[in-house]
């Protein structure tokens, strides 16, 4: 990127050679998943692990995050490819992507999900038996009734879903990422830019991503769970993570419309509420079919969540994050071994626990820190000394890791 003297804080960002705060946002928004997890035993929604008492409060908490945790992480993805594309070729991008994305799913599935799926269904009790004799069953139940749908993902490798949807983006952005580098692409991220340039442009974005789901959800049968909605929902925020960064128009637009973005937020949230005090719980129903108009509706105000509050986020980070310590190199070094291997940790620990005869705070708390702890001593004791397992949990060998925290500018 150029350098506009008109934002400073651009003009750090290009001569400091590192984005210092989109690496603590992928650390942060790792460990917002890990404690989004733990809450997974308390809210109202069907889970690994319940608690048998559960809280509408923990509930709103997480519907409040869905609509732009999740968004902002590919954000941040497809903004990270941007930077991986300006100094690889085609087949080193991809070389890289298998490595650092392919190869921990596949390891993920194999290793994490059986001791998953077993402690659910002992949980459940819906299975009694030994663990060995556990995954006969489980193979034959995954594999019965295939479908050409990305929810697949989900089915074999429950939370590593997220892996495989990156995976795919990675491939399927790669010749649009490529394109843009064309002039016919180059005056399509330039007439981007003159919009946001007018206040309140960088809100057309969400009319692509509204129309996205638009399209979609009439004809996607798992709406709420990892199915194509998500798919093309989240591929649109990949691939607006890399148009973002690629004119320098975008970034002071983002600050400059920053209270604009966080009130379409709002606003969204203001139709949502409003319609659910109105129809009560019906419109749920509307969020996972598709009916008109309502559906249409809640369609804007959950994507103006999700646009206006990532974006928001991200210029928070901007301005206040673009530093680097030693909490940040460590976080981004274990970011993808503690993203594998904090669920099934999550749901042995919430096995225990939740049959305690203790209130749900006592038990989040418990749930949280033994977790946190063990998660991390694993990675400690088990992954980070050894080379190959390094590269099985997609960490880097120890030399080049060292080289990329000092020299890669994303």
């Amino acid at each position: 990127m150029t350098s506009n003297p008109s934002d400073t804080t651009t003009h750090t960002e290009t001569k400091s050679g590192r984005l210092h705060y989109l690496d603590w946002l992928r650390v942060l928004l790792i460990f917002g998943v890990f404690l989004f997890h733990a809450l997974h035993p308390f809210n109202t929604f069907d889970w690994h692990i319940k608690n048998a008492e559960q809280s509408d409060a923990i509930t709103a908490i997480m519907l409040l995050i869905g609509p732009w945790g999740i968004p902002l992480f590919f954000l941040v993805a497809g903004t990270a490819s941007m930077f991986a594309l300006r100094r690889r070729n085609n087949r080193q991008y991809i070389k890289e992507r298998v490595t650092r994305l392919l190869i921990p799913l596949i390891v993920g599935t194999i290793l994490l999900t059986p001791f998953q799926r077993y402690l659910e269904a002992a949980h459940k009790e819906l299975y009694q038996g030994s663990f060995l004799r556990f995954i006969p069953e489980l193979l034959t139940f995954t594999a019965s009734d295939p479908k050409l749908s990305p929810v697949e993902f989900a089915r074999w490798g429950l939370h590593l879903w997220f892996l495989g949807f990156l995976f795919a983006y990675s491939l399927l952005a790669l010749p649009i990422f490529r394109w843009f580098k064309r002039d016919a692409g180059q005056s399509l991220i330039v007439w981007l830019g003159r919009m946001v340039e007018k206040r309140g442009g960088i809100l057309l974005f969400v009319l692509p991503l509204a129309l996205g789901r638009i399209l979609i959800q009439p004809f996607d049968p798992h709406p709420n769970g990892h199915g194509w909605l998500d798919f093309v929902y989240t591929f649109l925020f990949f691939i607006s993570g890399y148009i973002i960064y690629a004119d320098d128009r975008f970034l002071p637009a983002i600050r400059r419309d920053r209270w604009l973005l966080f009130g379409s937020g709002v606003a969204g949230l203001a139709i949502y509420v409003g319609l659910f005090a109105a129809y009560g719980e019906i419109v749920l129903a509307w969020s996972g079919t598709f009916v008109m108009p309502w559906s249409i509706i809640l369609i804007f105000s959950y994507t103006l969540m999700g646009w206006g509050w990532a974006l928001s986020i991200l210029n928070l980070a901007r301005t206040r994050l673009n530093f680097s310590n030693s909490l940040l190199e460590y976080g981004n070094n274990t970011v993808m071994p503690f993203y594998l291997i904090h669920q099934p940790v999550i749901i042995l620990i919430s096995y225990f626990v939740v049959q305690w005869d203790v209130n749900i705070l006592v038990k989040l708390l418990i749930i949280v820190i033994a977790s946190l702890t063990i998660t991390l001593g694993l990675i400690e004791l088990l992954i980070r000394p050894f080379k190959r397992v390094r590269v099985l949990f997609g960490m880097k060998p120890r030399r080049r890791q060292e080289q990329g925290t000092k020299s890669a500018p994303a």
